[in-house]
Order: C-alpha cells, then sequence, then structure tokens
C-alpha cells in the first residue's frame, strides 16, 4: 500500500515568517499549489485522505479530493505542534530558539509531548491501513513539523538523508507501507511549476 505523507500549501504566515494559528488559510500562492497537487495526483490510487482538522490543511486536501472522490477524515492526530502563547508572532519577535527540544512554550506543547502525539498519529495510521484494500493508496495531509518528525523517527532514513530533506509547501514523500518503510519519493515537489515556490515551516 502506498503511503502519500503531504505537507499544506503556503499561508501569508509561511511567507512572513509568523507562527500560524490553527485558523491560518492558503495565500493565493498556496491554493495554486493546491491545485497543481490535484491535478498531478488527481488519478493516483487513493482511497481515503486523512487530513488535519486546521484550515490550511483542509483548502489544500480540498482540490485533490475533489479529483478523486475519495473518502475523507479529519484527525487532530496531524495537528501541527501546538505553539501556545507565541503563535500569531512573528519568529523575530519571540527572542528564542522556539525549534529547540528544551523550548517550553507557554500553553504549548514541549517538543516531547508533540513527539508523543506524532507517534500516536502514525500509529493510528496503522489501523486505518488494516481497513483498507492492499492496493489502495492512503494520503496524509498535515504540516511542516508533523512531517519532519515521522521522517525522521518513523522511516527508514540516513541522517545524511534527512539532512537533505527540504519540506516545502505541498511536498509529498511516499513510502510503502509501515513494514519496510521503503521511501519511493521524499519530498518531492516536481508537481509545481518552477515559478512556485514556498517558504516556513510551521
Amino acid at each position: 500500500m502506498p503511503i502519500y505523507l503531504v505537507r499544506h500549501g503556503q499561508t501569508d504566515s509561511n511567507r512572513e515568517r509568523i507562527i500560524q494559528t490553527p485558523l491560518t488559510p492558503l495565500s493565493k500562492l498556496g491554493e495554486s499549489q493546491a491545485q497543481q497537487f490535484a491535478n498531478h495526483y488527481g488519478k493516483s490510487p487513493i482511497e481515503l485522505i486523512v487530513c488535519s482538522d486546521y484550515t490550511r490543511t483542509k483548502q489544500t486536501a480540498a482540490p485533490l479530493q475533489q479529483s478523486l472522490g475519495c473518502n475523507l477524515i479529519y484527525s487532530e492526530l496531524f495537528r501541527e505542534r501546538n505553539f501556545g502563547d507565541i503563535r500569531g508572532k512573528h519568529y523575530d519577535d519571540i527572542g528564542e530558539d522556539f525549534f529547540h527540544p528544551d523550548y517550553q512554550p507557554a500553553n504549548g506543547e514541549s517538543h516531547s509531548q508533540f513527539a508523543r502525539r506524532v507517534a500516536q498519529a502514525w500509529q493510528s495510521l496503522q489501523k486505518i491501513e488494516s481497513g483498507l484494500a492492499s492496493d489502495a493508496g492512503l494520503l496524509v495531509m498535515t504540516h511542516g513539523l508533523v512531517l519532519k518528525e515521522i521522517i525522521s523517527t518513523h522511516l527508514a532514513i540516513s541522517d545524511e538523508e534527512l539532512a537533505k530533506v527540504d519540506l516545502v509547501n505541498t511536498c509529498v514523500t511516499v513510502v510503502t507501507g509501515f513494514d519496510d518503510k521503503s521511501i519511493i519519493k521524499l519530498a518531492d515537489s516536481s508537481h509545481l511549476s518552477e515559478e512556485i515556490s514556498s517558504e516556513g515551516a510551521v
């Protein structure tokens, strides 16, 4: 079974380096990215989309779901890391390295809490997979830090390969399943036209 792991399209907050809130929508560029993604993967053997329930992931998944006509479910487990009180702030105004493993955002998730949630999310996919046909595809629409945690912790990848990973908006990582974890594509963005670019992690 192919498993497609996808990051949402670009938002204005991505571009402006602002920590996003759950309601942050796609930018005009992000909408174009979502459509190009749907155009490219619209005939893939995807039976189910599991999507974070944040606005930007919902908007990115919508064109593909319409093209495929497949089922779609929302999951809180695949939300971006909760940065609590610093959400909505510009990176430069925080004054600390909020990506550092020891950083604890007020009213948010520590890195260890986030990692445990992503592990639960990955386990939930295995249960979902068991109910699908063996040749059916499963797509996850989620966020940059979630993808980084999945790739670094739950896939078979070397440190050298991991250092080269660039999780641009709507990038796609495809693995063969949960057993051998063979990576078919890694953070691939070849479906985007050259003028479509992206930046920002959260």
